[in-house]
């Protein structure tokens, strides 16, 4: 299963969340987009969180997939129809991440609602 950023952040902030997301993967093996560290870090600079620490702590929890020239030209078509559909903040990088886990046959894990309604992606609330 592809952690989204926004699940990566919750289980830094929330005990609760971090359980739920637990129950939910179970033993599935973790993935997350390359580009995801850059997110988290981001996050973690604007929280006062150590980043470089939270960084280290996904990359031993979660396979790290590079980001690939298919995994590109998939993203900016997902992000075409997720905004021709419904005009939303879903941007490059929730593109990316989608096209990620799609490259690798996983479902994606989120909080995030702009992926609901994509069949391989479970949106928490």
């Amino acid at each position: 299963m592809l952690l989204d950023t926004s699940a990566l952040v919750a289980i830094f902030t929330s005990k609760k969340a971090a359980v739920r997301i637990a129950r939910v993967v179970g033993d599935s093996q973790l993935y997350v987009s390359h580009i995801q560290l850059a997110e988290l870090a981001d996050w973690a600079v604007r929280s006062g969180a150590p980043a470089a620490e939270r960084v280290e702590d996904v990359e031993q929890m979660a396979i790290v997939v590079p980001l690939t020239k298919e995994v590109c030209l998939d993203a900016a078509a997902i992000k075409f129809t997720k905004r021709k559909k419904r005009p939303s903040s879903f941007g490059i990088i929730d593109g990316i991440v989608l096209a990620t886990a799609r490259s690798l046959g996983q479902r994606l894990l989120t909080f995030d609602t702009d992926f609901a309604g994509e069949e391989d992606c479970m949106v928490l609330r």
